[in-house]
């Protein structure tokens, strides 16, 4: 792939994480027929609590993360908790259990017990799948150092199994769409097909999920029957397979995927990140919407920050091959 077309899709994935987040943000919580009778159909940002183009939780965890791998050319666990703990923002809408999870790095808890304590088992959410664009854009070549960092990045907030899977199969998700050419026909089976084969035996619940999704592959518009199949809740299970289902269905836009994926309602951030992400790593900065880009916040390490991340990220990935 042309390197410039490969930094492209990094920037896209990252800030495609940052556009669904904050498209989402607004009508979190709300059912789909909610965002319908009251808003039809969220093109534009609107007002949201930090103001609109304004990022959650979502984005800020991405942050930290991608800060990281980039301070310790890949994965460092220490290093890694502790930037979530000093990004921490309450503001930003942080979950109960992971503001838990910082409150314990910061008072010097070892991260590999982090997640263990938060929840009995570990969490199932998608809080560590909402962060990891980063690990699907640096590894987009290397499906197994994919896996093993994924799993890792999430057991710091959410150590259940399929806390770990789901964040594993974003990153693969956004690893997929990067190897793909933004200008030729995705094979949504394969996609889907080559997913399925990655999950280990003890995540076995997310193979019905995109068995579902292939028989409806058809039925895009049915916001119904995607929410009650796939699920549009908090948890990884019931939301990394909607998101990546809202960009298989709309692989020809980026701003259609990620309009689909707010509109299901629900964890509508999340979603939006998630579908972002992989909607980004298609198709590129380049093809994004320039209303969106030029509205998105850019503070100290608002969109031009995340995009010089992103571009550090693909000046590694050039370097060590």
């Amino acid at each position: 792939m042309d390197s410039f077309l490969l930094k492209d899709k990094f920037i896209g994935s990252m800030l495609g994480t940052h556009i669904g987040d904050a498209l989402g943000m607004p009508v979190e919580g709300k059912g789909y027929e909610a965002i319908e009778k009251n808003f039809g159909e969220i093109r534009d940002m609107l007002d949201a609590r930090l103001g609109a183009g304004t990022y959650t939780d979502d984005t800020e965890m991405m942050i930290a993360l991608a800060e990281s791998l980039v301070e310790h050319r890949g994965f460092n666990g220490q290093d890694m908790a502790q930037r979530f703990a000093d990004n921490f923002n309450p503001d930003r809408g942080y979950g109960s259990g992971t503001i838990q999870a910082l409150f314990m790095i910061k008072s010097g808890m070892p991260w590999e017990e982090v997640g263990e304590r938060v929840f009995y088992g570990g969490s199932f959410g998608n809080g560590s799948s909402m962060r990891v664009a980063p690990i699907g854009a640096l590894y987009y070549n290397s499906p197994v150092k994919l896996h093993e960092v994924a799993c890792l990045s999430s057991r710091i907030t959410h150590a259940h199994i399929l806390g770990m899977e789901g964040a594993a199969l974003q990153a693969m998700a956004v690893s997929k769409a990067i190897n793909l050419h933004p200008h030729k026909n995705v094979d949504a089976r394969q996609f889907i097909d080559d997913l399925i084969r990655s999950i280990p035996l003890e995540a076995d619940i997310y193979k019905p999920k995109f068995k579902v999704m292939e028989a409806i592959l058809e039925t895009p518009d049915d916001k119904k029957v995607v929410v009650e199949m796939l699920g549009h809740d908090s948890s990884a299970p019931n939301s990394v397979p909607t998101a990546i289902y809202s960009f298989l269905t709309h692989t020809h836009d980026f701003e259609e995927a990620v309009v689909y994926a707010v509109g299901l309602g629900g964890d509508t951030d999340t979603i939006g990140a998630m579908t972002g992400a992989i909607s980004g790593g298609f198709h590129g900065k380049s093809r994004i919407p320039s209303r969106w880009l030029e509205i998105l916040e850019n503070g100290r390490k608002g969109r031009d920050y995340i995009e010089m991340l992103a571009v550090k990220l693909w000046k590694m990935t050039s370097v060590d091959s």
